[in-house]
């Protein structure tokens, strides 16, 4: 059971190794099984100070490059097998000493490669807009302390411990509103205390791991920490990576909590009922014939950021169809379902949530990502929906946009990827919904419908008499309620996100014990469908994951989806919709 849980064994790319090469790959029990566990045991050699969170990126190759110099390796950052044989010899390991300061950038007019990574890091956030040049200067230090106070932190202008993991986090860490105006003028008062998790015997959210192999339970209060000697399953726990040893473990922990693992427990109500519909023929993803020749081979979801940085997106404009999620900070993401359709230019892409997969799962579909939090992807794929992470050549970054909003794709390259690694499941997939050709006469006349994802992101839809157009408010970007959201292509054409059929699910919210914002898609709830002009307000209902949307009225009576190109939004029934 355990087996089916483990985290995949992932290749570094190639900015991290330039062989494809793991421990495992000569060390069969060796401790360093992937991105994660190199972390963990750079962590608790004192090496690595960053967040622990499978991303490697410039900290975890510099503390990588630390440990190779002090331990007689060539200090080349790439984890090959010299590499492997010393983190693995513990007679004669040389741990680093562990600093009885928490400050981590001290020096002033002095250059640290250190502090460059975090001037980016603030870059990147919006927060720092000097020169990055390694100096910790004033305007460096101010940046700084208006990050420390938007992640609710002591302004101090010190990047400790909390704070270089709280930018790690980037925007998610953040506990005021973004459009706020941060007054940091009285630093020595101004601190937003960092929320306190209750009824928890051991907060987690600072725990470094010891230098010696845990073994299960810290306490009998189910609470666990991250083992450099297991082959972990990773959980999160107040908001911190935590470890499931056994699969009786990892269901005592999901006893009383909504997970992907748990909507399996649920039984499918079977396929949904069709009216001129041929499969093979009609898109199960829209409903629309298929032109010939089209690339349908198998179904792709890729993750398309929805930051304000982000935008224009490429993407929404050339999918089949897109499917808009709740994630952290009140934002949403979107993920462009690709099956008949292609582009050769998509993004910018981001990391999985708990929702995506659970709209993949009856199309058979794979969730293309730029990672995720520790331990969800083993959760998607033990569910039964493939991930394909940040991979080369199919990955791409751009020169005009600056990281994280910057990772791009070929859906071409991405459906061959998944075609040779054998993910395909089913040559005519299931349709998502009940496609037909209902009557619309007994619909209601509607022009806008607009949704209410959280107080800081809603969306309206327009009908134009030809198609519905789209206009949000973000509060990360401004107070206006009509931003209009234009798509762009590669070549720099832009126009307004528009669509034929919108279908928006209430469901009902919860945290995933990841502390990630998600809906359950498993259950039933209000379904509101729009299409030309007119307006159905009617029910969706699910047995399981691998059910599609059945679509019924308050009679139960089933119903159809008109067909056309769609835009699926997932939002939570505590937000009420309005229309007119």
């Amino acid at each position: 059971m355990l087996a089916s849980l483990i985290l995949p064994l992932l290749i570094f790319n190639a900015s991290f190794s330039s062989a494809e090469y793991t421990c495992v790959d000569e060390y069969e029990k060796h401790p360093v099984r992937n991105e994660f566990m190199l972390q963990i045991v750079l962590k608790s050699y004192n090496y690595y100070e960053g967040k622990i969170d499978g991303q490697i990126g410039p900290i975890s190759i510099n503390a990588l490059k630390e440990f190779q110099l002090l331990n007689n390796a060539t200090a080349d950052g790439i984890l090959g097998p010299e590499t492997c044989t010393k983190l693995l010899d513990k007679s004669v390991l040389v741990s680093k000493q562990k600093s009885t300061s928490t400050k981590v950038v001290s020096s002033i007019n002095q250059y640290s490669e250190q502090t460059e990574q975090i001037q980016k890091l603030l870059q990147n956030l919006g927060i720092y807009l000097g020169k990055v040049d390694g100096i910790n200067g004033p305007g460096t230090k101010r940046a700084v302390k208006t990050f420390q106070a938007k992640a609710g932190l002591s302004t101090d202008g010190v990047v400790g411990p909390k704070t270089l993991s709280a930018l790690n986090k980037g925007e998610s860490s953040y506990v005021a509103d973004d459009t706020k105006t941060i007054d940091i003028s009285n630093e020595s008062t101004t601190t937003i205390s960092t929320p306190v998790v209750a009824n928890s015997a051991l907060d987690l959210r600072y725990y470094n791991p010891s230098l010696s192999c845990i073994d299960g339970y810290v306490n009998n209060s189910d609470v666990w920490v991250p083992d450099p000697c297991f082959y972990p399953v990773f959980v999160y726990r107040f908001g911190n990576i935590a470890q499931v040893n056994s699969q009786n473990e990892l269901d005592s922990y999901l006893q009383a909590r909504w997970s992907l693992t748990k909507e399996k427990t649920y039984s499918s109500i079977g396929p949904v009922e069709t009216q001129n519909y041929t499969p093979g023929v009609n898109s199960p993803v829209n409903g629309l014939l298929m032109p010939a020749g089209s690339n349908n081979s198998i179904v792709i979801g890729i993750k398309n950021d929805n930051n304000v940085r982000a935008r224009p997106q490429s993407g929404p404009q050339d999918a089949d169809a897109v499917v808009e999620v709740l994630v952290e900070g009140g934002m949403t993401r979107f993920i462009n379902i690709f099956y008949q359709s292609d582009t050769t230019y998509h993004g910018p892409i981001r990391s999985a949530r708990p929702t995506d997969p659970t709209v993949l799962r009856p199309l058979g579909g794979v969730l293309v990502a730029s990672g995720a939090t520790g331990g969800l992807i083993p959760e998607i794929i033990d569910m039964g929906v493939p991930v394909i992470s940040d991979r080369r050549p199919e990955y791409f970054r751009i020169s005009d946009r600056k990281a994280p909003h910057n990772l791009y794709a070929d859906t071409v390259k991405l459906k061959k990827l998944a075609v040779d690694k054998g993910y395909v499941k089913s040559s005519t997939p299931q349709p998502l919904f009940p496609w037909g050709e209902p009557s619309l006469s007994s619909w209601s006349s509607n022009s806008y419908l607009n949704l209410t994802f959280s107080s800081q992101t809603s969306t309206t839809w327009t009908w134009n008499g030809n198609s519905y157009v789209r206009t949000y408010y973000d509060a990360y970007k401004g107070t206006s309620k009509n931003n209009i959201h234009n798509w762009v292509d590669k070549n720099g054409n832009q126009g307004q996100i528009s669509t034929t059929t919108v279908i928006a699910l209430l469901c009902e919210p919860y945290i995933h014990p990841l502390q990630l914002p998600s809906v359950k898609t498993v259950g039933e709830g209000r379904a509101i469908i729009l299409h030309k002009g007119k307006l159905l307000d009617a029910f969706w209902k699910r047995g399981s994951n691998l059910d599609p949307f059945h679509i019924v009225d308050q009679n139960g009576t089933k119903l159809f989806v008109p067909k056309g190109k769609v835009w699926i939004s997932l939002v939570p029934n505590t937000k009420n919709p309005s229309f007119g």
